[in-house]
């Protein structure tokens, strides 16, 4: 038995205008064949898929196809875009003959001239493959999942945890759905609901907080023993393509039962929240730090989401740094870093030691903040790279490019050449920097930092700051939802929405 594996994972920022290029996706790292089984065989949902597989009590022979990685950014330049699919297509046609595909997608991506990125990708590989050749397909939380996707996969599983904790384990439940297709024979019935809304990133929590009970309807429901796989897509908001909005989807091998009722309770009950789910207290950027100065518990860890990196932001922010070095002294010192690949050259001039005077920051979105003067010793130029554990990544190599600290005062600024995880503390720890012994540090994230700074953080805080991935809606342009969303726009009713019965689905149900 011959099963595929590989992946295309990219989250894509419309609002950044700095397209996601080939390169991106070469400076991460592209795999194919043995590589990629060898390379990746303890990494997030490509674990998953070796182990399940392994698993079997007849272990197929796995094929390597191809993995596509690249950090969240702005949406696939079209170029990239043709390259990928003709790149995908024939490492899969060379794969063939095939007994099933297992693929692990991010979910929410866009390119240039295509909207429903994901749902082109799955067709392209429907078609190669055929009708009768199972296609599982894992997905993250915050999809944005469309028609195309359903129908071109046999069954989508996305995982269940924000912060992001359950990529193998995803992973395996999709090799165990693909087992029971294919030596079990079970027919496949898809479900599909739209809920005409998005909700910020802080709320997403599936271990606490509103969201949490939605969850537990969904793990309950993977309990019975007719569902193949139950998801809740949260969807990443920053996406302005039609259609964005939360899902509902469900795999069940019966269409005896009354599904349709009790999915439309749980879309009903996840409407009923939207406001609750949009409660957040931020606090402006100046209000922030100040409050973190003052504060006697230590690390403050500050959550600076309107610069996300792990949400598409450009991660070249200078909001929460003018801010700081408006403080002559932070007992403690702080800690946060930039993209900003001409800083770190104008470091490497100066060198270990030596003195830097130049200004950084806003070299990618200038729309959202100046260029700041930053004047001080540039103590360390190194490489940035690590082995990313927790929230987003087990076992997932992180390459940030060359990179220099250059200490201001009380100020330590971690300059790098590429984005990377802003929610990781590893990123300041790669560097020789100890978050835990800095008053304050910064995390470019909305919410998934807690997970690994919750264990030693003295206080967290979240900031208001300008972006492309803030959560003030009205400071974005969108242009391209499907109306009305909420908040976009108000509405009473998911009913009211009637785009969303476009996006329905459901099979032809027994009496």
């Amino acid at each position: 038995m011959r099963i595929a594996i590989g992946q295309l994972w990219q989250k894509s920022n419309t609002f950044n205008r700095n397209p996601t290029q080939l390169y991106d996706f070469r400076h991460w790292g592209i795999s194919q064949g043995d590589e990629l089984l060898s390379k990746y065989r303890e990494t997030g949902e490509l674990a998953g898929f070796i182990n399940g597989c392994q698993s079997w009590s007849q272990p197929p022979e796995l094929i390597g196809l191809t993995r596509l990685f690249s950090w969240p950014w702005g949406a696939i330049d079209a170029e990239t875009w043709v390259t990928i699919l003709h790149d995908f297509r024939e490492s899969l046609k060379q794969a063939l003959p095939l007994d099933g595909v297992l693929l692990s997608l991010h979910g929410a991506t866009a390119a240039d001239g295509e909207d429903d990125a994901c749902g082109v990708f799955l067709k392209m590989i429907r078609g190669v493959i055929g009708e009768n050749v199972p296609l599982v397909v894992t997905l993250d939380l915050q999809a944005n999942v469309t028609p195309l996707m359903m129908e071109s996969a046999d069954v989508l599983i996305p995982s269940h945890t924000f912060p992001r904790l359950d990529q193998f384990d995803t992973g395996k439940k999709a090799a165990s759905v693909l087992w029971k297709m294919i030596e079990e024979s079970v027919g496949v019935q898809k479900w599909m609901r739209k809920i005409p809304m998005f909700t910020p990133i802080e709320t997403h929590n599936t271990f606490s907080g509103p969201s949490a009970d939605f969850y537990q309807t969904i793990t309950a429901w993977e309990q019975e023993s007719d569902v193949l796989a139950a998801g809740l897509c949260m969807c990443h908001p920053w996406l302005d393509v039609p259609g964005l909005g939360w899902t509902v989807t469900l795999h069940t091998t019966s269409t005896e039962t009354d599904w349709a009722k009790r999915i439309d309770e749980l879309v009903e009950q996840c409407w009923e929240l939207r406001y609750d789910l949009s409660e957040i207290e931020r606090m402006n950027p100046a209000e922030a730090i100040r409050t973190a100065v003052k504060s006697a518990e230590h690390p403050v860890v500050i959550g600076d989401g309107g610069d996300a990196t792990n949400c598409g932001s450009s991660g070249d922010s200078t909001i929460l740094l003018r801010e700081l070095l408006k403080h002559p002294k932070i007992p403690g010192g702080a800690l946060l870093f930039l993209v900003d690949p001409e800083s770190v050259a104008a470091a490497m001039i100066a060198k270990e030691g030596g003195e830097f005077d130049s200004f950084v920051g806003a070299c990618y979105a200038p729309e959202y903040s100046d260029p700041v003067r930053l004047r001080g010793k540039v103590e360390k130029i190194l490489n940035l790279s690590f082995q990313l554990e927790g929230h987003l990544g087990h076992h997932m190599p992180i390459n940030m490019g060359k990179a220099a600290v250059v200490r201001s005062g009380d100020v330590s600024v971690l300059l790098v050449e590429r984005t990377g995880p802003g929610s990781s503390p590893q990123v300041y720890e790669a560097a020789g920097l100890d978050p835990k012994k800095f008053q304050i540090v910064i995390a470019k994230s909305p919410a998934g930092f807690k997970a690994d700074y919750e264990p030693f953080a003295g206080k967290i805080l979240l900031t208001s700051g300008p972006g492309c991935a803030t959560a003030s809606w009205t400071r974005l342009k969108f242009q391209r939802t499907s109306s009305p969303t909420w908040p976009l726009r108000e509405i009473q009713d998911v009913s009211d929405a009637e785009w969303c019965a476009d996006y329905a689905m459901t099979p032809a149900v027994k009496d």
